[in-house]
């Protein structure tokens, strides 16, 4: 289990500029293009050396300072894209993950219109990712929220489906975009059966209602074959490329690379 980092831990990252973001491609599955980079955040020790954010960030989930560090995640992922968006290269999109909590309070929606719109950013290339459980506590809220997104432009994908109360009218009710098999299914691919069947599932019931798919977590061929088999429509993970910070990710771009 990952310990929670002390709340003063978040706001000395932030003040002492110990925070970066990773990139981690998103392909095609089919043509092994890269569509799209997920926004991953990490900190710097005073060594250099990168570690998981993780903890900082279930602190911030904790107490004031949540609000502080995804604004100061959005500024960074949005000024990034914006400079990846204006090269001549490929048309990738940026996927953002979205705290649960900024459905219950904050003035995101403000936000993100001033931010999309400062740094020029293309509004149909951006993708918010979602957690289950900020549908499940205030659904009317939701959906007003997600409704405005969706005017704004923004593509909406639901992270994790399945790992929490999951509920399939969650999908008949908002206006997603696509869904993400999350990596504790894809890791069981080649040796639970019932692993199978629910990703299978998964796909299926999202493409019958004419979402999207991606598959997280991808660290082996077979379940690349499995998904493959399925139709999945977009893979991430390890077997295909790695988090890497923004130079190296605008270099992959550059090159063509599409991974194995």
């Amino acid at each position: 289990m990952v310990k929670s980092a002390p709340r003063s831990g978040v706001r000395r990252a932030l003040d002492q500029d110990q925070l970066v973001l990773f990139y981690q491609p998103i392909h095609e599955l089919e043509s092994r293009r890269i569509v799209s980079a997920e926004a991953l955040l990490r900190s710097r020790r005073e060594t250099g050396e990168i570690r998981s954010a993780i903890p900082l960030t279930q602190a911030a989930e904790e107490g004031p300072d949540l609000f502080r560090l995804d604004s100061w995640t959005m500024h960074r992922a949005y000024a990034d894209a914006a400079v990846w968006q204006k090269d001549d290269g490929p048309d990738v999109h940026l996927n953002v993950n979205l705290s649960p909590r900024e459905f219950q309070e904050g003035n995101f929606l403000q936000r993100l219109h001033k931010l999309v719109t400062g740094y020029s950013n293309d509004v149909s290339k951006i993708n918010l990712e979602i957690t289950e459980v900020s549908y499940i506590e205030h659904p009317k809220q939701t959906t007003h929220v997600l409704d405005e997104m969706k005017d704004l432009g923004v593509q909406l994908w639901l992270d994790d489906f399945g790992t929490g109360h999951s509920s399939v009218e969650h999908l008949l009710r908002f206006p997603l975009d696509g869904l993400k098999v999350p990596a504790t299914f894809v890791a069981k691919l080649a040796s639970d059966q019932r692993a199978r069947s629910i990703t299978k599932w998964m796909i299926d019931l999202a493409h019958e209602l004419e979402m999207k798919v991606i598959a997280e977590g991808i660290e082996h061929r077979d379940q690349l074959d499995f998904l493959r088999e399925m139709r999945c429509d977009y893979i991430q993970g390890f077997l295909f490329s790695k988090p890497m910070p923004l130079e190296e990710f605008q270099a992959v771009l550059r090159s063509g690379s599409s991974g194995q």
